[in-house]
């Protein structure tokens, strides 16, 4: 199981971590399925450490609206450390995760293909801070958002 890590402690990684290729993912991992589990493992794929940052729960209401989380971030937090390619979990609580990657300045920033143009921002953070930028290809029809229509239609229905 990975460590839970406070934002605060992002700065030092770099020192603790000499001669690691650190990777960066984040995302808000509300209703964990497993386009979560694709993108954490390709994320792992790209070095020697992965650190994964999650949305606060008020930046997730920010995102996806009132009824959001689905999940608290203290719970969403410790599912995503549990994962066996996640090395270190924290929370931040942004939008966007340029203060993460300004911070940790990670060798790789790795996000999502539905991102991308959603928050571009972060490829500048990704590309000011060094790292080389991956991108997740999204499974299609895999989200929290379309899992949670289908379990509103299908009780509806």
């Amino acid at each position: 199981m990975g460590a839970i890590i406070d934002f605060d402690d992002l700065g030092r990684l770099r020192t603790d971590l000499p001669g690691k290729k650190i990777v960066l993912g984040t995302g808000c991992f509300d209703l964990l399925h497993v386009g979560h589990l694709y993108f954490l493992q390709e994320a792992g794929r790209q070095g020697d450490v992965l650190i994964v940052g999650l949305n606060s729960d008020a930046a997730i209401k920010a995102i996806k609206g009132p009824d959001r989380p689905i999940f608290k971030q203290e719970e969403r937090v410790e599912l995503i450390a549990a994962f066996e390619c996640v090395d270190m979990a924290f929370i931040f609580d942004d939008v966007v995760a340029d203060s993460s990657i300004s911070a940790l300045k990670p060798d790789v920033f790795v996000i999502g293909e539905e991102s991308v143009e959603a928050y571009p921002s972060e490829l500048s953070s990704a590309h000011s801070a060094a790292a080389r930028v991956q991108i997740v290809t999204r499974i299609p029809s895999v989200s929290t958002t379309s899992v949670l229509a289908n379990l509103y239609k299908s009780r509806v229905e």
